[in-house]
């Protein structure tokens, strides 16, 4: 099928509702002060679709017990529009108001319309609604716990899971039972991707690691069962942590951080970069590796958002590329080699796979991440051997101050690989581009000299 040939609103459903997960869908007949499609009063606009309003600010207050949430939304002022779209799975929605004045809004088929008065002063949106348990990855899940990556945010909030939507967040979870304790960020001072947002119940003990020489706090959340996993896991985070700190720039999300041991059910591991309090399956709590990779997303992926899904490898490339350079870095040489050759190995078994082998499709907003096979070791691997090989062409240091400079100019927005390349480009007297095709845009592992990596 030619993707390129769907509209932006056909994009959005597919990317809402892939067809591995089935959804229920409830059609709100709620709305305040009107009729029964949701209308407020008809001195307010007429619920319109609008995706373009900007989302300054995302106020949450989640109860588990009732399953009732409030969202107060920030939006850019506007004179040229008079609504504003989110995506809303299958969230009910009781009401929206601002000001205290009931707004004429739509909510159907995972998608909320509002009509909202054309201002140039920014207005905040009280949306109240309440939410279901998924049973799928995909919102919130039996114990409390939360799970929105890519594009689930709209079961847990009226949300925009397009990556390249930023928005600071503050957040209240009420209604965890008495003996559990609700790890999450009470706000993240940094526009953030909507996945990002994230929380999980249970019963934890807490280590402090220590603290950076820029401030940070850093610690691990674990059961007690697994204490010393974890603290064996967790070993060198707090000195990477300083590592990347000091090589790429300030931390963008506060001032405390730490891994938090989560149980994703038999058979599942790795981490979830939910920064500050990232998620790390209780299968994986004891590998190092993992800790340090979910970390160097507060610098690639979170603290600079990719642009479009088709841009994973600047997030996920990048990270696994980092985790080797700060296991070397703090944990020498020998321990990043077995990084490296791990790496090869896991390219090796892609190259040997029928699956998906393109790390970084053309194109923007064109495929579904989960759908069409992006989601897999390519991005991870090829990107990382990628990155590897632009540290042999430029050498460490010149490549360390470009993802420096790149950071520092995109934090708390979103950029594109097209853009890191171009920095490249402008900082050395060396062009990428062509074997960014090679290893990214390509089924094979490129065999040109021009494009080794060692």
């Amino acid at each position: 099928m030619d993707k390129a040939k769907h509209s932006t609103s056909d994009k959005r459903q597919r990317l809402l509702y892939p067809a591995t997960v089935t959804l229920v869908f409830w059609l709100s007949a709620c709305g305040g002060g009107g009729g029964g499609d949701g209308s407020g009063n008809s001195a307010t606009p007429p619920a319109t679709e609008d995706w373009q309003r900007d989302i300054l600010l995302t106020s949450l207050s989640i109860d588990l017990e009732t399953m009732q949430g409030s969202a107060d939304i920030l939006l850019s002022g506007s004179t040229t529009t008079s609504g504003a779209s989110f995506e809303t799975g299958d969230l009910i929605i009781a009401q929206v108001t601002a000001n205290g004045r009931q707004l004429n809004y739509q909510n159907e088929n995972g998608t909320l319309h509002i009509g909202v008065p054309p201002s140039l002063d920014e207005v905040t949106l009280s949306i109240d609604y309440s939410l279901n348990l998924q049973s799928d990855f995909n919102g919130l899940l039996d114990g409390g716990m939360s799970f929105t990556w890519p594009y689930y945010c709209g079961n847990l909030f009226p949300c925009k899971s397009e990556p390249a939507e930023g928005s600071g967040y503050e957040l209240q979870i009420n209604g965890a039972p008495t003996d559990s304790e609700v790890i999450y960020p009470a706000s993240v001072i940094s526009d953030a991707p909507a996945y990002m947002l994230a929380w999980v119940v249970g019963d934890y003990l807490f280590s402090n690691l220590g603290t950076t020489a820029a401030g940070t706090e850093v610690g691990i959340y674990y059961s007690a069962d697994l204490q010393q996993q974890a603290l064996d896991g967790s070993r060198y985070l707090r000195d990477v942590f300083d590592w990347y700190e000091q090589t790429y720039g300030p931390y963008p999300f506060g001032q405390a951080v730490a891994s938090v041991s989560v149980d994703w059910g038999p058979g599942q591991f790795g981490g979830m970069e939910h920064h500050p309090f990232w998620h790390i399956a209780s299968s994986s709590i004891s590998d190092p590796w993992v800790h340090v990779h979910e970390a160097a997303h507060g610098w690639f992926g979170n603290g600079v958002r990719i642009a479009c899904w088709e841009d994973f490898v600047l997030s996920e490339g990048l990270a696994s590329y980092l985790t080797a350079r700060a296991v070397s870095a703090i944990a020498g040489e020998a321990s990043g080699d077995q990084v490296w050759a791990s790496y090869a190995a896991r390219l090796a078994q892609l190259q040997q796979s029928s699956g998906n082998k393109i790390a970084w499709p053309a194109g923007c907003q064109q495929i579904d991440i989960l759908q069409d096979g992006l989601f897999g070791t390519a991005p991870y691997m090829k990107g990382a051997f990628f990155f590897k090989h632009l540290e042999f062409s430029l050498g460490v240091d010149l490549l360390d101050r470009i993802l420096r400079e790149f950071f520092l100019a995109n934090v708390g927005s979103a950029a594109s690989m097209d853009e890191l390349l171009q920095l490249v480009e402008q900082s050395s007297d060396y062009a990428p581009e062509a074997c960014a095709m090679a290893w990214l845009r390509s089924e094979t592992v490129p065999i040109d000299a021009n494009c080794a990596y060692q």
